[in-house]
């Protein structure tokens, strides 16, 4: 108790000078940072009432070992990884086989040879005695874009960044079980790229390791976190990740299909009673849906025994100190200051560290020390607002430059169209002139021709009909000489016969006179 009215007159002391110096604004903050405390502590709360240590495993193939210093009951190591990934474990996905497939028989060794990256859920997995501690490297609350830089330890007590991690954890399969914390980031760009660029540096950090994306498992849509993650963006991002993984040839593991009711929420038997979380039944099932969808080519023969590790007691802050703690500081007439995040651990647990005592002389001088280290955490915190701010102005001058570059193109590519086009319809307008015209070129040609034959055809037959006329006139004319001729000849026979006639008259008188 002396502790903490230490701790309290500290506070108080604290909080009364930063009133005097602290905006509004920067009052806001701090007590945000309080409230996010707060819920850090329901969150803990929530697992560890459902922690593994009343709850028997359900599959009773997987055997659940627990020791005080983090061995195992057979003295191993906690981690039970039988092989290290090579070239010949690599396999790249294509677009028919990065969803993994139902395996017929699966065997549950096939965990020996993975390892998984994630938040609380994947927390959950380990304290049910489905994971391995030092098989996941997992802190409750962290999101994707903060995972590259933080710093993890598991309730073995092992320190580890992901870079520290997957060199000496290089696993045949890499599990992503991230996404959730963060997906309300009101830049949908911001959260896609700073998932890919992790995707990216965990395939250099791992480059024999099978990456695997896990989709993001479902909530309920009117669960205490309704405000800060809904299914709707759920589903978005999942389509996200699916495409990411073809696009890099990797794999894209659906739990999301087993652990999603009828009405699109997460199915009440695997709710974890805040809608965010799972149960151990639902813990169960995402284990059977891993194993029963594997990688292909992986070997899944071997025992799979889980050997879960408590955390160690320097890690864990006494319950009813913490309990007291919190009444303290929420019995107090202005919002306390936040307080720096324990180290990154896998497990819920907190650090504490009992406050020193001082004299007057120490206590201002710790005071400010205090002082002087906040002014220079602020001022980095402006400085990496301030580069967050050029970088994201940066990135939105380069978002508008490549916009107008795109519009400039599509205006270009339409431009270019429609000349295209206007070509294309000048041509076709030209080639039904010409059409045309050569149409009614042939179609005079063709009237001049018959005109011809016809004026040629009235000619002849005029000509044949005035040399018909000529022939008949011709031969009436000689028809006529000869009827002229015949009676000229007739007439001259009868004129001779006549002056014969007269001379046989005239000779007879005159023979008679005589």
């Amino acid at each position: 108790m002396d502790f903490l009215r230490s701790l309290k007159s500290l506070f108080r002391r604290i909080i009364k000078k930063l009133l005097k110096r602290l905006s509004r604004t920067e009052l806001i903050i701090i007590a945000s940072s309080a409230v996010g405390i707060i819920l850090t502590i329901a969150i803990i709360s929530v697992l560890k009432i459902n922690s593994p240590k009343n709850i028997p495993p359900s599959d009773s193939s997987v055997d659940i070992s627990i020791s005080e210093d983090g061995s195992g009951s057979n003295g191993q190591d906690a981690l039970s990884i039988t092989e290290t990934a090579s070239a010949d474990t690599k396999v790249e996905s294509t677009d028919a086989t990065t969803e993994l497939a139902f395996k017929e028989n699966a065997l549950k060794g096939y965990l020996n040879r993975c390892v998984f990256l994630g938040d609380s859920r994947t927390v959950a997995m380990v304290n049910y005695g489905f994971l391995n501690d030092d098989a996941a490297l997992a802190q409750i609350g962290i999101s994707h874009p903060s995972f590259s830089n933080n710093r993890f330890m598991n309730n073995a007590g092992k320190e580890y960044t992901l870079k520290s991690y997957l060199e000496s954890h290089q696993a045949p399969v890499v599990y992503v079980a991230l996404g959730v914390n963060g997906i309300n980031d009101p830049s949908e760009d911001h959260y896609k790229s700073t998932y890919t660029e992790l995707v990216d540096r965990i395939v250099t950090l791992a480059p024999n390791s099978n990456i695997v994306l896990m989709s993001i498992g479902p909530v309920d849509d009117n669960g205490p976190y309704k405000n800060t993650v809904q299914n709707s963006w759920i589903n978005k991002y999942n389509d996200f990740l699916l495409n990411l993984a073809k696009e890099k040839h990797i794999f894209y593991l659906n739990i999301a299909e087993v652990l999603t009711g009828e009405n699109g929420q997460v199915k009440s038997e695997y709710n974890g009673g805040d809608g965010l979380h799972y149960s151990n039944s639902g813990c169960q099932a995402i284990f059977d849906y891993i194993v029963s969808h594997p990688v292909p080519g992986i070997e899944d023969d071997g025992e799979y025994v889980v050997k879960y590790v408590k955390p160690k007691p320097r890690n864990v802050l006494d319950e009813a100190k913490m309990e007291e703690l919190l009444t303290t500081v929420t019995d107090t007439s202005v919002t306390p200051l936040p307080t720096q995040t324990p180290a990154a651990t896998a497990t819920p647990t907190l650090t504490a560290t009992p406050a020193p005592e001082y004299s007057n002389d120490e206590e201002e001088e710790e005071r400010k020390r205090q002082e002087a280290e906040e002014a220079k955490r602020k001022e980095k915190e402006k400085e990496e607002a301030k580069a967050r701010e050029q970088e994201e102005a940066k990135k939105k001058e380069e978002e508008e430059a490549a916009k107008k570059a795109q519009e400039e193109a599509d205006r270009k590519a339409r431009e270019e169209a429609e000349k295209k086009a206007q070509e294309e319809a000048d041509r076709k307008a030209q080639e039904e002139a010409e059409k045309k015209a050569q149409e009614e070129a042939e179609k005079k040609a063709q009237e001049e021709a018959e005109k011809k034959a016809q004026e040629e055809a009235e000619k002849k037959a005029q000509e044949e009909a005035d040399r018909k006329a000529q022939e008949e006139a011709d031969r009436k004319a000689q028809e006529e000489e000869e009827r002229k001729a015949a009676e000229e000849a007739a007439k001259n026979a009868e004129q001779s016969n006549d002056s014969g006639e007269g001379n046989d008259v005239d000779g007879g008188g005159e023979g008679e006179g005589e």
